[in-house]
């Protein structure tokens, strides 16, 4: 598992392997994770279980959401009393992915009660190397970003004091 979590860091850009995959379980699987690493946070799912499997690379997307939550996690452990995570799926209808309008798509919400992103760095938070945390390596969302975007999805944050919100649409 190790050497294959360093073989994606260092070549984030390989081609998925595309399997039907179900998005609720990548999210519990993700959910067990974080909720093993940091048991203060809650971790709340909302599931919309009319949504049918998808053509995905399952590895890739535990990885990229993985990366979301980890970092709310994060986030919310040192800073709050009542730390929470709450990850919704949706679908979305008529939206535009990869310069393509689909008249259906999955949304993937991953919302938390923090601080929120620092002003400073709000606009920059996909790019490499850049981190509002001591010690952390700015690599989590640009391998989050890159693996959503091999899957012709787009992903966005909306942060204020108090609530940020992920959103990663995929078709």
């Amino acid at each position: 598992r190790l050497q294959s979590l360093v073989n994606r860091l260092l070549t984030p850009h390989r081609l998925p392997s595309f399997q039907r995959t179900n998005i609720h379980e990548i999210v519990s699987r993700v959910r067990s994770l974080v909720q093993a690493e940091f048991p203060r946070v809650e971790v709340v799912c909302d599931f919309d279980t009319s949504l049918p499997e998808f053509d995905a690379d399952p590895e890739q997307l535990t990885q990229a959401t993985l990366n979301i939550v980890r970092n709310a996690a994060q986030a919310l452990e040192a800073a709050m009393a009542d730390p929470r995570i709450r990850i919704t799926t949706r679908v979305a209808r008529y939206v535009t992915l990869a310069r393509v309008r689909r008249r259906f798509a999955l949304a993937l919400f991953i919302e938390d009660n923090g601080p929120g992103i620092p002003e400073a760095i709000r606009d920059r938070i996909f790019y490499p190397l850049v981190s509002g945390r001591e010690g952390g390596s700015g690599l989590g969302l640009t391998l989050a970003q890159a693996f959503i975007a091999q899957h012709a999805g787009a992903i966005e944050c909306e942060s204020e004091p108090g609530r940020t919100v992920f959103t990663v649409l995929l078709p």
